[in-house]
Protein backbone atom coordinates (compact mmCIF):
# COMPACT_ATOMS: atom_id res chain seq x y z
CA UNK A 1 0.00 0.00 0.00
CA UNK A 2 1.55 3.54 -1.07
CA UNK A 3 1.05 6.23 1.49
CA UNK A 4 -1.28 8.90 0.64
CA UNK A 5 -0.07 11.96 -1.05
CA UNK A 6 -1.15 15.49 -0.66
CA UNK A 7 -1.27 17.63 -3.46
CA UNK A 8 -2.34 21.55 -3.77
CA UNK A 9 -4.85 22.28 -6.38
CA UNK A 10 -4.49 26.06 -7.54
CA UNK A 11 -6.95 28.21 -8.55
CA UNK A 12 -6.73 30.81 -11.16
CA UNK A 13 -8.29 34.47 -12.84
CA UNK A 14 -8.52 35.28 -16.00
CA UNK A 15 -6.88 38.75 -16.31
CA UNK A 16 -9.21 39.68 -19.33
CA UNK A 17 -11.66 36.94 -21.59
CA UNK A 18 -12.84 38.72 -25.30
CA UNK A 19 -15.30 36.51 -26.57
CA UNK A 20 -14.09 36.92 -30.51
CA UNK A 21 -17.16 34.83 -32.11
CA UNK A 22 -18.84 30.96 -32.05
CA UNK A 23 -18.18 27.69 -33.28
CA UNK A 24 -20.84 25.72 -35.23
CA UNK A 25 -21.60 23.38 -32.39
CA UNK A 26 -22.43 26.80 -29.98
CA UNK A 27 -19.41 27.25 -28.34
CA UNK A 28 -17.90 30.43 -27.46
CA UNK A 29 -14.49 31.38 -29.26
CA UNK A 30 -12.34 32.94 -26.13
CA UNK A 31 -9.29 34.96 -26.27
CA UNK A 32 -8.13 35.53 -22.41
CA UNK A 33 -4.56 34.72 -20.17
CA UNK A 34 -4.98 32.40 -16.86
CA UNK A 35 -2.94 32.66 -14.55
CA UNK A 36 -2.58 30.25 -11.60
CA UNK A 37 -2.72 31.61 -7.97
CA UNK A 38 -1.64 30.65 -4.33
CA UNK A 39 -5.28 30.09 -2.95
CA UNK A 40 -5.57 26.13 -3.20
CA UNK A 41 -7.36 23.05 -2.31
CA UNK A 42 -6.20 20.08 -1.11
CA UNK A 43 -6.18 16.79 -2.27
CA UNK A 44 -5.09 13.45 -0.13
CA UNK A 45 -4.82 10.87 -2.82
CA UNK A 46 -3.95 7.20 -2.30
CA UNK A 47 -3.80 4.55 -4.70
CA UNK A 48 -5.68 0.94 -4.23
CA UNK A 49 -5.64 -2.26 -6.44
CA UNK A 50 -9.36 -2.61 -5.87
CA UNK A 51 -10.20 -1.05 -9.26
CA UNK A 52 -12.67 1.77 -7.78
CA UNK A 53 -12.89 5.05 -7.11
CA UNK A 54 -13.57 6.42 -4.04
CA UNK A 55 -13.94 9.86 -3.41
CA UNK A 56 -14.84 11.73 0.18
CA UNK A 57 -14.87 15.28 1.44
CA UNK A 58 -15.60 18.47 0.68
CA UNK A 59 -18.29 17.82 -2.59
CA UNK A 60 -20.41 20.38 -2.60
CA UNK A 61 -23.32 18.19 -2.88
CA UNK A 62 -22.43 16.54 -6.00
CA UNK A 63 -23.34 13.14 -6.18
CA UNK A 64 -19.25 11.79 -5.66
CA UNK A 65 -19.71 9.89 -9.35
CA UNK A 66 -20.40 13.47 -10.91
CA UNK A 67 -17.97 15.12 -9.15
CA UNK A 68 -15.10 16.19 -11.98
CA UNK A 69 -12.21 14.39 -9.49
CA UNK A 70 -14.14 11.31 -10.08
CA UNK A 71 -14.58 11.91 -13.90
CA UNK A 72 -11.04 12.63 -14.56
CA UNK A 73 -10.31 9.38 -12.97
CA UNK A 74 -12.45 7.54 -14.60
CA UNK A 75 -11.31 9.44 -17.90
CA UNK A 76 -7.47 8.38 -17.11
CA UNK A 77 -8.51 4.78 -16.90
CA UNK A 78 -10.51 4.79 -19.78
CA UNK A 79 -7.55 6.07 -21.98
CA UNK A 80 -5.04 3.35 -20.39
CA UNK A 81 -7.41 0.77 -21.61
CA UNK A 82 -7.33 2.30 -25.28
CA UNK A 83 -3.75 2.33 -24.95
CA UNK A 84 -3.49 -1.23 -24.01
CA UNK A 85 -2.48 -1.20 -20.30
CA UNK A 86 -3.82 -2.65 -17.70
CA UNK A 87 -6.65 -1.01 -15.67
CA UNK A 88 -8.52 -3.45 -13.76
CA UNK A 89 -6.90 -3.10 -10.57
CA UNK A 90 -6.22 0.69 -10.79
CA UNK A 91 -8.07 2.64 -8.12
CA UNK A 92 -7.57 5.20 -5.66
CA UNK A 93 -9.10 6.83 -2.66
CA UNK A 94 -9.15 10.76 -2.83
CA UNK A 95 -10.20 12.98 -0.32
CA UNK A 96 -10.62 16.82 -1.01
CA UNK A 97 -10.72 19.91 0.91
CA UNK A 98 -12.40 22.48 -0.29
CA UNK A 99 -10.77 25.86 -0.13
CA UNK A 100 -11.46 27.83 -3.44
CA UNK A 101 -15.06 28.73 -3.55
CA UNK A 102 -17.28 26.96 -6.15
CA UNK A 103 -19.25 29.20 -8.54
CA UNK A 104 -16.69 31.86 -8.47
CA UNK A 105 -14.99 32.08 -11.54
CA UNK A 106 -11.69 31.00 -10.35
CA UNK A 107 -11.47 27.44 -11.96
CA UNK A 108 -11.68 25.23 -8.58
CA UNK A 109 -13.28 22.09 -10.43
CA UNK A 110 -11.33 22.12 -13.58
CA UNK A 111 -8.29 22.00 -11.16
CA UNK A 112 -9.19 19.63 -9.26
CA UNK A 113 -9.85 17.52 -11.79
CA UNK A 114 -6.46 18.35 -13.53
CA UNK A 115 -4.74 17.66 -10.42
CA UNK A 116 -6.11 13.93 -10.09
CA UNK A 117 -4.96 13.71 -13.67
CA UNK A 118 -1.50 14.66 -12.77
CA UNK A 119 -1.71 12.37 -9.32
CA UNK A 120 -2.88 9.46 -11.05
CA UNK A 121 -0.81 9.14 -14.13
CA UNK A 122 2.08 8.97 -11.88
CA UNK A 123 0.61 6.91 -8.79
CA UNK A 124 -0.90 4.43 -11.24
CA UNK A 125 2.50 4.80 -13.40
CA UNK A 126 1.04 5.46 -16.39
CA UNK A 127 3.73 7.87 -17.95
CA UNK A 128 1.45 9.43 -20.63
CA UNK A 129 3.00 13.18 -21.22
CA UNK A 130 1.63 16.22 -20.31
CA UNK A 131 -0.46 16.62 -24.25
CA UNK A 132 -2.07 13.34 -23.42
CA UNK A 133 -3.27 14.27 -20.23
CA UNK A 134 -4.30 17.97 -21.33
CA UNK A 135 -6.01 16.16 -23.96
CA UNK A 136 -8.06 13.82 -21.96
CA UNK A 137 -8.66 16.81 -19.27
CA UNK A 138 -10.48 18.75 -22.28
CA UNK A 139 -13.17 16.09 -22.45
CA UNK A 140 -13.48 17.02 -18.84
CA UNK A 141 -13.70 21.13 -19.23
CA UNK A 142 -12.30 23.67 -21.18
CA UNK A 143 -9.71 25.26 -18.81
CA UNK A 144 -8.91 21.67 -17.51
CA UNK A 145 -5.62 21.51 -19.92
CA UNK A 146 -4.34 25.00 -18.62
CA UNK A 147 -4.29 23.18 -14.83
CA UNK A 148 -2.69 20.44 -16.49
CA UNK A 149 -0.21 22.42 -18.43
CA UNK A 150 3.28 23.23 -16.25
CA UNK A 151 3.58 27.13 -17.20
CA UNK A 152 1.91 29.46 -13.78
CA UNK A 153 0.06 31.86 -17.10
CA UNK A 154 -0.96 31.37 -20.96
CA UNK A 155 -2.72 32.66 -23.27
CA UNK A 156 -5.86 30.91 -24.17
CA UNK A 157 -7.77 30.35 -27.69
CA UNK A 158 -10.35 28.80 -29.23
CA UNK A 159 -13.04 27.81 -26.50
CA UNK A 160 -9.98 27.77 -23.73
CA UNK A 161 -7.59 24.86 -24.80
CA UNK A 162 -5.28 26.67 -27.13
CA UNK A 163 -2.38 27.75 -25.26
CA UNK A 164 0.79 29.76 -25.55
CA UNK A 165 2.93 30.17 -22.61
CA UNK A 166 3.16 33.78 -21.62
CA UNK A 167 5.53 35.20 -18.58
CA UNK A 168 3.68 37.66 -15.89
CA UNK A 169 4.84 38.34 -12.79
CA UNK A 170 3.93 37.75 -9.74
CA UNK A 171 1.67 40.07 -8.29
CA UNK A 172 -0.75 40.32 -4.91
CA UNK A 173 -3.90 40.60 -5.62
CA UNK A 174 -7.01 41.17 -3.39
CA UNK A 175 -10.48 38.56 -4.37
CA UNK A 176 -13.59 39.05 -3.22
CA UNK A 177 -16.88 37.05 -3.93
CA UNK A 178 -20.49 37.94 -3.02
CA UNK A 179 -22.45 35.45 -1.69
CA UNK A 180 -24.51 35.09 -5.31
CA UNK A 181 -23.65 32.53 -8.39
CA UNK A 182 -23.84 33.55 -11.73
CA UNK A 183 -24.91 30.68 -13.61
CA UNK A 184 -22.26 30.76 -16.72
CA UNK A 185 -24.32 28.56 -19.21
CA UNK A 186 -27.20 31.67 -17.95
CA UNK A 187 -23.97 34.32 -18.30
CA UNK A 188 -23.83 32.97 -22.27
CA UNK A 189 -27.58 33.19 -22.96
CA UNK A 190 -27.50 36.39 -21.60
CA UNK A 191 -28.43 39.36 -24.25
CA UNK A 192 -26.00 41.85 -22.84
CA UNK A 193 -23.19 39.18 -23.40
CA UNK A 194 -20.73 40.73 -25.99
CA UNK A 195 -20.11 38.02 -28.57
CA UNK A 196 -18.36 40.11 -31.56
CA UNK A 197 -14.95 41.33 -29.68
CA UNK A 198 -11.80 41.89 -32.39
CA UNK A 199 -9.47 39.66 -32.25
CA UNK A 200 -6.09 41.11 -30.36
CA UNK A 201 -3.54 41.94 -33.11
CA UNK A 202 -0.40 41.85 -30.83
CA UNK A 203 2.50 38.97 -30.20
CA UNK A 204 3.09 37.39 -26.64
CA UNK A 205 5.54 40.02 -25.79
CA UNK A 206 3.46 43.27 -26.45
CA UNK A 207 0.61 41.40 -24.58
CA UNK A 208 2.82 40.39 -21.76
CA UNK A 209 4.04 44.22 -21.34
CA UNK A 210 0.45 45.43 -21.36
CA UNK A 211 -0.09 42.91 -18.66
CA UNK A 212 3.05 43.93 -16.59
CA UNK A 213 1.51 47.49 -16.88
CA UNK A 214 -2.78 47.30 -15.87
CA UNK A 215 -4.30 50.22 -14.49
CA UNK A 216 -7.86 51.60 -14.23
CA UNK A 217 -7.49 52.83 -17.87
CA UNK A 218 -6.31 49.38 -19.29
CA UNK A 219 -9.08 48.31 -22.32
CA UNK A 220 -8.52 44.62 -21.61
CA UNK A 221 -12.16 43.61 -20.57
CA UNK A 222 -13.96 40.75 -19.58
CA UNK A 223 -16.80 40.44 -21.88
CA UNK A 224 -18.92 38.51 -19.67
CA UNK A 225 -19.32 41.19 -16.89
CA UNK A 226 -22.05 43.11 -18.38
CA UNK A 227 -24.39 39.79 -18.39
CA UNK A 228 -23.01 38.56 -15.17
CA UNK A 229 -23.83 41.96 -13.90
CA UNK A 230 -27.31 41.66 -15.25
CA UNK A 231 -27.95 38.32 -13.52
CA UNK A 232 -26.02 38.88 -10.22
CA UNK A 233 -26.60 42.95 -8.84
CA UNK A 234 -24.39 42.30 -5.97
CA UNK A 235 -21.36 41.46 -8.36
CA UNK A 236 -21.52 44.68 -9.76
CA UNK A 237 -21.63 46.36 -6.36
CA UNK A 238 -18.35 44.68 -5.36
CA UNK A 239 -16.73 46.21 -8.59
CA UNK A 240 -18.20 49.46 -7.95
CA UNK A 241 -16.94 49.11 -4.21
CA UNK A 242 -13.16 47.83 -5.46
CA UNK A 243 -12.42 50.74 -7.73
CA UNK A 244 -14.09 53.65 -5.44
CA UNK A 245 -11.76 52.24 -2.73
CA UNK A 246 -8.92 52.34 -5.74
CA UNK A 247 -9.62 54.25 -8.27
CA UNK A 248 -6.21 53.72 -10.38
CA UNK A 249 -6.42 50.19 -9.49
CA UNK A 250 -6.89 47.44 -12.34
CA UNK A 251 -10.36 45.46 -11.54
CA UNK A 252 -11.99 42.97 -12.93
CA UNK A 253 -14.54 39.99 -12.86
CA UNK A 254 -12.62 36.79 -13.33
CA UNK A 255 -14.00 34.12 -15.70
CA UNK A 256 -17.93 34.32 -15.19
CA UNK A 257 -18.04 35.83 -12.08
CA UNK A 258 -18.83 35.54 -9.37
CA UNK A 259 -15.71 36.64 -8.04
CA UNK A 260 -13.97 40.17 -8.61
CA UNK A 261 -10.35 40.96 -8.40
CA UNK A 262 -8.42 44.14 -7.94
CA UNK A 263 -4.49 44.87 -8.57
CA UNK A 264 -3.52 47.66 -6.19
CA UNK A 265 -1.34 50.28 -7.40
CA UNK A 266 0.28 51.60 -4.32
CA UNK A 267 0.74 51.05 -0.81
CA UNK A 268 -2.10 53.67 0.08
CA UNK A 269 -4.31 51.98 -2.14
CA UNK A 270 -3.73 48.34 -0.44
CA UNK A 271 -4.20 49.85 2.55
CA UNK A 272 -7.75 51.27 1.67
CA UNK A 273 -8.91 48.01 0.80
CA UNK A 274 -7.51 46.52 4.01
CA UNK A 275 -9.81 49.19 5.62
CA UNK A 276 -12.78 48.31 3.16
CA UNK A 277 -12.83 45.02 4.22
CA UNK A 278 -13.36 45.48 8.00
CA UNK A 279 -16.89 47.24 6.83
CA UNK A 280 -17.94 44.67 3.88
CA UNK A 281 -20.87 42.65 4.46
CA UNK A 282 -19.89 39.53 6.43
CA UNK A 283 -21.07 37.20 3.63
CA UNK A 284 -18.68 38.42 1.09
CA UNK A 285 -15.59 36.17 0.76
CA UNK A 286 -12.27 37.82 -0.14
CA UNK A 287 -8.31 36.73 0.16
CA UNK A 288 -5.81 37.88 -0.46
CA UNK A 289 -3.56 36.15 -3.00
CA UNK A 290 -0.32 36.29 -4.89
CA UNK A 291 -0.36 34.83 -8.53
CA UNK A 292 2.18 32.38 -9.31
CA UNK A 293 4.83 32.59 -11.63
CA UNK A 294 8.48 31.94 -13.04
CA UNK A 295 8.97 35.67 -12.88
CA UNK A 296 10.24 37.46 -9.55
CA UNK A 297 7.42 39.39 -7.79
CA UNK A 298 6.46 42.87 -8.24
Amino acid sequence: MQPTQTYLSPAKINWFLHIVGKRADGYHLLETVFQKIDWCDELHISPNTTGQIQLTGDLSGVAAEHNLIHRAASALKVHAHTQSKSVDDLGADIHIHKNIPTGAGLGGGSSNAATVLIALNQLWQLDFDNDTLQAIGLQLGADVPFFVSPQPSAFAQGIGEKLTPIELPARELLLVKPNVHADTRAVYQHPQLVRDHAPLNMIMSELSVQLRNLNAHTLLSNDMQAAAFAIAPEIKQVRDALQNIAPQAYVRMSGSGATVFVSPQSVAERDALNQWLETCPADWQHRWCRTLSDAPFE
